[in-house]
């Protein structure tokens, strides 16, 4: 019956997916929909397990080892004076004010920091789509995002690992370091032939059963009925995700030289968090850094900058 379930949960996942991007939003927020809907929150026919929980922690290894296979470090070489400058200061001003933010509406301080953590990474699939709908994914613009999205995100999992250790038991679970593990995988069989095909395969396993569980296990942590009285933190930690991201790239951008347009839209492209933010908010949970109850303030302001991040990007790529 188990086995049903998760397969009902795959296709549904899937087809809400694809309504997403019907409407112009991200593929992985209709996705994370399908698991509120299909959970405890509104209907109630899939519950989390063990089994989904393990097919959920191989699809996070797929999706790291993914983008590590698509990180393209000679690429990286050639903008790695401003996307460095674009990351790092992307990095800080979410690792500064979130636990800034959190401390303030009464949350304890290992909340806080994580939240800070978790607000610093970028989501590299939803900007991918965007610079490749406008034309901009081979250009210098498109590097510089990629590249720059590539080093806050190995940021993000290097504290996220170093801060799960310390916080969470003080062990290096395999839960902790999986996902850097397939990080950095992908990126040092990026320099054989046959990483292509490694792709391709873990490409067409993931997004046609990994994935789903994965970012619908996700929804299915969610119980939309206590956010109630939360919503004006999930407002304000909703403004900080665009806030914070968009004018921590834009002022590297600025500081590395590049002009006052190029700058903006350097700033929206990485103001998306998406599946880098919920790996990491998954590793949270796994570490016990976070419960599923304070998780779910997570994950809103995840989906929330997710929707806007493509909306504010192009018309800004359109000026350049």
């Amino acid at each position: 019956m188990e086995y049903l379930l998760i397969m009902f949960l795959v296709i549904v996942t899937i087809f809400l997916g694809k309504v997403g991007t019907w409407f112009g939003f991200s593929e992985v927020v209709g996705q994370l929909f399908s698991g509120i809907i299909l959970g405890s929150s509104i209907f109630n026919i899939v519950q989390s397990s063990n089994l989904i929980h393990l097919i959920a922690e191989i699809g996070i290894f797929l999706l790291m080892l993914n983008s590590g296979l698509e990180s393209d470090l000679k690429e990286m070489k050639r903008y790695i004076k401003a996307s460095s400058l674009i990351a790092v200061m992307g990095v800080l001003l979410p690792l500064i004010t979130f636990p800034i933010a959190f401390l303030l509406l009464g949350y304890n301080i290992q909340t806080s920091i994580f939240a800070g953590v978790v607000f610093s990474a970028t989501s590299i699939s939803i900007t991918l789509a965007v610079l490749s709908e406008q034309k901009k994914l081979a250009t210098a613009i498109g590097a510089i995002i990629l590249s720059a999205a590539v080093i806050d995100d190995i940021i993000a999992l290097f504290a996220v690992t170093l801060f799960s250790v310390l916080v969470g038991g003080g062990a290096l679970g395999i839960n902790s370091i999986l996902p850097l593990l397939a990080f950095a995988l992908g990126i040092l069989l990026r320099k054989y032939n046959f990483s292509d095909k490694i792709g391709v395969i873990s490409t067409k396993m993931g997004n046609s059963f990994f994935y789903p569980v994965f970012f619908g296990s996700i929804g299915l942590e969610i119980v939309i009925q206590g956010l109630g009285d939360k919503i004006t933190a999930i407002i304000i930690f909703s403004i900080l995700a665009i806030v914070t991201k968009f004018v921590g790239s834009l002022w590297g951008a600025k500081i590395s030289g590049l002009d006052t347009r190029v700058s903006s839209a350097i700033g929206a492209g990485m103001i998306s968090r998406g599946e880098m933010a919920l790996v990491i908010i998954q590793i949270g949970i796994s570490s016990h850094i976070i419960d599923d109850y304070t998780s779910a303030e997570f994950i809103v302001a995840v989906i929330v900058s997710t929707i806007v991040a493509p909306i504010i990007m192009k018309p800004l790529f359109k000026k350049i």
